[in-house]
């Protein structure tokens, strides 16, 4: 029987609260977005500079005069390994102001978050190994498909960035979680039912992606899929962190591991490197990345089933989780 799992008890405790219309929490939504963006531009832009001014090959480069010049600088720092890693660790400060808004200005705990003590570790790792398993599935319908080569190790390959990346994606994940599940969510299940909070944060989730490079019509919905199958996963487990690294993971494995575009953004460190076929594009995704390819579409689509059909958490686990949080 189909039948999507409701808010756990530590968070519709936040019912208790007054709520606002759904409008009114989307026009929130974006102001806090913005006050977070903010913030953390602040910080990339000062880990940008201080990631050039160290970057002796930069220096040089920067030196030199020449038509193009300007734009040959702006593609080789936006596109360096350590800009990356300035852009995903600045997502900290997203956390840090969406987790500030909740409790201080909302009156909320951080348990209606998901932000819960009960076996965290496990939570976790279970998160990581779905998003390992999901986005390996994906991998491996775009190589049967032809669509996808992988041509082996990468020699760009790093060990010391390809756990920085592992930390900083680690975060960016987390980030996203909160904004969009823990915060927007929650918020929006205060006063309406569960399948319409699913569904406006997933919607504005896809939104926040619809400017990134090689973005089409099937790359949208798929966003707004992984947007419901992070929802779904989010009220099934009752917490964030499961769901923050299956969020990591899908992004680290792409990027990092087989060395695919993550919604249209290219890293040079990878694992393995891979080519993609350009007449496989309605699979692999083309300049998108897999996300903008009918692989995810397929692959997504039976996870949601599973998540909807599949065991749900037994009444003393849920209670255990809420004595859980009285003390968070």
């Amino acid at each position: 029987m189909f039948r999507l799992p409701d808010f756990p008890p530590h968070m519709r405790q936040a019912a208790d609260r007054k709520a606002k219309n759904w409008f009114i929490e989307l026009l929130i939504f974006f102001l806090v977005f913005l006050v977070s963006s903010s913030a953390m531009s602040i910080v990339m832009v000062a880990g940008i500079v201080l990631t050039a001014l160290t970057d002796r090959d930069f220096m040089v480069l920067m030196a030199e005069s020449g038509p193009g010049q300007i734009e040959l600088l702006t593609e080789v720092l936006i596109t360096s390994d350590p800009v990356m890693l300035v852009s995903l660790f600045s997502n900290a400060v997203m956390i840090l102001v969406t987790v500030l808004f909740c409790i201080v200005l909302q009156k909320r705990t951080a348990a209606s978050m998901g932000f819960v003590r009960l076996r965290i570790v496990r939570h976790y790792l279970t998160g990581a190994a779905v998003g390992l398993i999901l986005f390996g599935s994906v991998t491996l319908l775009n190589v049967l498909t032809g669509s996808l080569t992988i041509d082996g190790i990468s020699p760009d390959f790093s060990l010391l960035f390809f756990l920085l990346f592992a930390v900083g994606f680690g975060i960016q994940g987390m980030a996203e979680e909160v904004l969009c599940r823990g915060y927007f969510m929650v918020s929006v299940g205060r006063r309406y039912p569960v399948a319409a909070a699913i569904i406006l944060n997933s919607c504005v989730f896809s939104l926040l992606h619809i400017l990134n490079p090689g973005v089409s019509v099937l790359a949208i919905v798929n966003i707004l899929l992984v947007g419901i199958v992070f929802s779904v996963y989010f009220l099934r487990t009752g917490n964030i962190w499961g769901v923050g690294a299956f969020h990591s993971v899908w992004n680290f494995v792409q990027g990092n591991v087989f060395g695919m575009e993550v919604s249209g953004m290219k890293f040079s460190c990878s694992l393995f490197s891979s080519s993609a076929n350009p007449e496989g594009a309605f699979w692999n995704g083309g300049a998108f990345g897999p996300e903008g390819g009918f692989s995810v579409t397929v692959v997504l689509t039976v996870a949601l089933i599973i998540l909807i059909v599949g065991k749900r958490p037994s009444v003393r686990e849920e209670a255990q989780g809420g004595q859980d949080i009285q003390r968070t």
